[in-house]
């Protein structure tokens, strides 16, 4: 089986941005924590989270997926979102995939699409961790009356989400572009005979 460890840390940056969020902040919030803290502790408790990161963040980025990209597909939701049913984009995805695949000039506009998709998904689950760690410490600022510096705490971490997703939202608007423009595209394509590529060409 093939893995890029890219996709480990693709997959591990959410994680490990919610624990590195959460973690200070549980440390300094409980008396607890802090008395089990022992050097070798620390390490031990580090490697674990090290590695806990890469489900986590895997989870997160399929809890964004869902609730941005599936969810609103459903029949009884996308008359409101108006995004396209399930099978709408699934045929879309086909049609585009003769504008991707029909030459080298589409190839690389395939690679130019996944790039803007990819970064969306990353942008968007990084955003569900900062958004998960902002509705905790919120949780337990207001069940344990923390001090002041929790809640400035929570503001700085609510900011940081507020950033990520601004970043989510301008990528998605970019990406909705392309999707539109090289459907147009392929759906052009599709009213007139493919061109030959260079290896088809070579058989006549």
């Amino acid at each position: 089986m093939n893995f890029d460890t890219k996709h480990l840390v693709r997959w591990g940056i959410p994680g490990w941005i919610m624990i590195i969020i959460l973690g200070p902040y549980f440390f300094f919030c409980f008396e607890e924590i802090r008395e089990m803290s022992t050097s070798a502790s620390l390490v031990a408790v580090g490697a674990f989270l090290t590695v806990t990161g890469v489900p986590l963040g895997y989870l997160l980025n399929q809890i964004h997926h869902s609730l941005f990209w599936v969810f609103p597909r459903r029949k009884w939701l996308s008359k409101i979102t108006k995004k396209g049913s399930w099978n709408q984009y699934f045929i879309n995805e086909i049609n585009m995939d003769e504008l991707f695949f029909v030459n080298e000039l589409g190839g690389k506009k395939r690679e130019r699409y996944q790039y803007l998709l990819s970064r969306k998904h990353e942008l968007g689950s990084v955003t569900v961790s900062l958004g998960i760690s902002v509705i905790i410490i919120f949780i337990n600022n207001v069940n344990h009356k923390d001090a002041v510096w929790s809640w400035i705490y929570w503001v700085f971490v609510l900011l940081l989400c507020f950033v990520v997703w601004n970043s989510r939202n301008y990528t998605s608007s970019n990406i909705e572009i392309y999707n539109q423009h090289y459907l147009s595209e392929s759906n052009e394509l599709l009213d007139k005979p493919l061109p030959l590529t260079e290896d088809q060409n070579k058989n006549f």
